[in-house]
């Protein structure tokens, strides 16, 4: 089975049905919901997501959105290690470099994000939600 760590962007896509982007990020979660392919992201990145949700939302509205998301998302814990060697090479988004060896570690097959610009061409294949959506064949 297909294991995809997902980044920030890709889920606040979903979570805040943000044009045009929202049919494909709910088109992986369907995957994730079928157990076509196995989800994750890192706790940073689903603190973040907490706070832009609630920040935009309302904490009332955020929660469940994020309970929810639980249930079909797993988190992948960052380390020591990984935050230094982030700091160490990173003059942009750390949380990008922080994330792209925390997929590594785990064995993802995909880091999936709409910025693939911004992660180094190194470990796990970066791609867009297209990509991920298309290799798993999904069908409505």
């Amino acid at each position: 089975m297909i294991k995809a760590f997902l980044d920030s962007d890709v889920i606040l896509d979903l979570l805040l049905d943000r044009a045009p982007f929202v049919a494909d990020a709910a088109r992986i979660f369907v995957l994730g919901e079928r157990k076509e392919v196995e989800l994750y992201t890192s706790t940073v990145s689903f603190l973040n997501i907490y706070y832009v949700a609630a920040r935009l939302k309302g904490k009332d509205a955020a929660r469940p959105l994020l309970r929810q998301l639980r249930r079909i998302v797993a988190l992948l814990p960052v380390n020591e290690s990984m935050v230094d060697e982030a700091f160490d090479r990173s003059r942009k988004d750390i949380e990008d470099y922080v994330q792209l060896p925390a997929a590594g570690a785990a064995g993802m097959d995909y880091l999936v994000t709409r910025n693939v610009k911004d992660y180094p061409r190194t470990g796990v294949p970066v791609v867009v939600p297209r990509v991920l959506v298309d290799s798993v064949g999904y069908t409505d």
